[in-house]
């Protein structure tokens, strides 16, 4: 019902932005966003080109609040409704000057864990190989702070990658400084591909800045950069927040190789959690420390790869709730 250029204001729609205060959020909240999306296309109604009056029923079906009255005045406003799609076309042009592909809610190779998901996006955007949903089911994300302190933080994800390359298909990770970069780079000396999610449109320059080659060597060894951020959109706080989010869905295990007191790893291990992926922090004092100060218990620690075969032996696969703690 709804088209790639219906799908694409979709994605632009959900990427808008607003300032509150010194913060940026996103202008819509994805969860009611969503519904409305859902529930237009099991009733048939595309809500870019129906009857107003059958778009209200949809929203109206809301939860009444800020959040309704916020998407209602959306769609009352033909103008900026106009204007957004007024902007399809620049997006478009960039996918095909950038060589950038995308998949909708609606494509065949979307991935399933993403369908299943609290708020799934509109659109994927990628470039160099498409998603394998198959392949998907043997990842894992490797994660942590831009920061790190511990010297031996390499030696501990070396040992980790060397013996899981053999089963893990995918890293994924966010191409961020620190521990990100650790594990992409370990992840391709070892043959293993990486996804590495972004939070911004893949026809603006790649952010960090530092990490461009990476992105470069990323592609060149079968490995994917994706967003759900359309391609002219440039790199905000939001967007990488979002972007947390999205590692945890496409996971099945998540490996935070040492957390910083700000950052998206915090929120990556919470969604982690409500989707029951198995979550392996590594055992350092600043990770028990950091972990202890907000309030995250039940947490599996880890020394080394034996470790993890333990508590796979003691919880099987998949993930239950149980945590094994080493001390």
């Amino acid at each position: 019902m709804y088209s790639k250029d219906d799908m694409i204001l979709w994605s632009m729609i959900g990427s808008m932005v607003i300032d509150v205060g010194r913060l940026e959020v996103l202008a819509f909240s994805p969860e009611h966003l969503f519904r409305v999306f859902r529930k237009s296309s099991e009733s048939g109604v595309n809500v870019f080109k129906g009857n107003y009056k059958e778009v209200l029923e949809i929203i109206n079906e809301l939860k009444d609040g800020v959040e309704k009255d916020k998407i209602k005045n959306l769609f009352g406003d033909f103008k900026t409704l106009r204007d957004l799609k007024n902007g399809i076309q620049k997006e478009k042009e960039l996918m095909e000057a950038k060589n950038i592909k995308m998949s909708t809610y609606f494509c065949a190779d979307y991935p399933v864990k993403l369908r299943e998901c609290k708020t799934p996006p509109f659109v994927l955007y990628y470039k160099g190989k498409s998603l394998e949903n198959d392949m998907l089911k043997e990842s894992i994300a490797i994660v942590g702070t831009r920061n790190p302190e511990d010297e031996k933080i390499e030696q501990f994800t070396e040992e980790i990658v060397k013996n899981i390359k053999d089963k893990v298909r995918y890293n994924i990770s966010g191409l961020a400084l620190g521990c990100d970069s650790i594990g992409h780079r370990i992840s391709m000396k070892y043959g293993v591909k990486n996804i590495a999610i972004l939070g911004q449109g893949l026809g603006t320059d790649i952010y960090p800045k530092e990490n461009l080659v990476l992105s470069e060597k990323i592609l060149e060894t079968s490995g994917t950069l994706l967003t759900e951020i359309p391609p002219s959109l440039s790199v905000r706080g939001v967007y990488l927040l979002g972007r947390n989010r999205l590692q945890a869905y496409l996971t099945e295990e998540l490996l935070v190789l040492e957390s910083g007191n700000k950052g998206g790893t915090i929120s990556t291990i919470k969604t982690a959690f409500s989707e029951k992926r198995k979550v392996y922090i590594r055992n350092i004092k600043k990770n028990q420390t950091m972990f202890t100060l907000k309030n995250i218990s039940k947490l599996t620690f880890i020394s080394c790869y034996s470790d993890m075969e333990i508590i796979k032996i003691l919880t099987g696969r998949p993930a239950t709730s149980f945590t094994f703690k080493f001390s």
